[in-house]
């Protein structure tokens, strides 16, 4: 009897929750990405001067909004040079999620395991970083390792997302949501504004189609600003 309900409440949790066991392994994991990111933070935060010769280029960037745009754009460029399979890529805020997790670059299986992971060139399609003005992709599970995106179909247009950068802080709104086969790419076609994409696995406990979140860039900011 007792091995009986142990398995029913079991059940119960994975179904309205998450599957327990393998979110101990993904706190763990997120708790060393965390670290990692204190290191870049430390590396990589706090304005950045434009050399001559991009001031020239940028000469006509009047306003101190658009210096730190241009400002942004060098860093993000330095910074997706760092990037390594594996490693800390930067930390994604879903208010209407409860969602605050380290994200790490790359979205194979073992990346997923420790977190919403970004894409890059070996999840099947490189994605740009914030700041860059081009499409970024993130990905994450809805039933196991911690499940940060369980609820990702509660989004809604006009919803906030902020990536947390080690060089900035970039804010998103979302603006549409869709159902598509897993394997369509089209989802991370190039826009005329910074575009982010969340994607997960669709329907519950199935692989069958993936759920995608589409939000568009609204501001962007040093992180520490002197």
């Amino acid at each position: 009897m007792a091995i009986g309900l142990g398995l029913v409440a079991w059940v119960g949790v994975t179904f309205w929750w998450g599957e327990p066991y393998t979110s101990l392994y993904t706190r763990h994991e997120q708790r060393a990405l965390s670290k990692e990111l204190q290191a870049l933070d430390r590396k990589w935060s706090g304005p950045v001067r434009l050399t001559s010769s991009i001031q020239s280029r940028r000469a006509a960037a009047a306003t101190a909004e658009a210096r730190v745009v241009a400002a942004l754009r060098v860093r993000a460029t330095a910074f997706r040079r760092t990037l390594r399979d594996g490693r800390a890529f930067g930390r994604i805020i879903v208010p209407r999620l409860g969602l605050n997790m380290a994200v790490i670059e790359g979205t194979s299986e073992g990346d997923l395991e420790k977190g919403p992971g970004h894409y890059n060139a070996r999840s099947g399609q490189r994605t740009s970083v914030p700041g860059m003005g081009g499409v970024i992709a993130i990905a994450g599970h809805r039933t196991t390792y911690l499940h940060p995106f369980r609820h990702i179909n509660d989004l809604r247009p006009g919803d906030g997302i902020t990536l947390v950068m080690p060089y900035g802080t970039f804010r998103y709104r979302v603006y549409y949501h869709r159902v598509v086969d897993a394997r369509e790419w089209r989802i991370l076609r190039r826009r005329p504004f910074e575009k982010l994409v969340l994607t997960a696995c669709h329907p519950l406990y199935s692989a069958s189609h993936r759920f995608v979140v589409y939000a568009r860039l609204k501001s962007q900011a040093y992180r520490h600003a002197a």
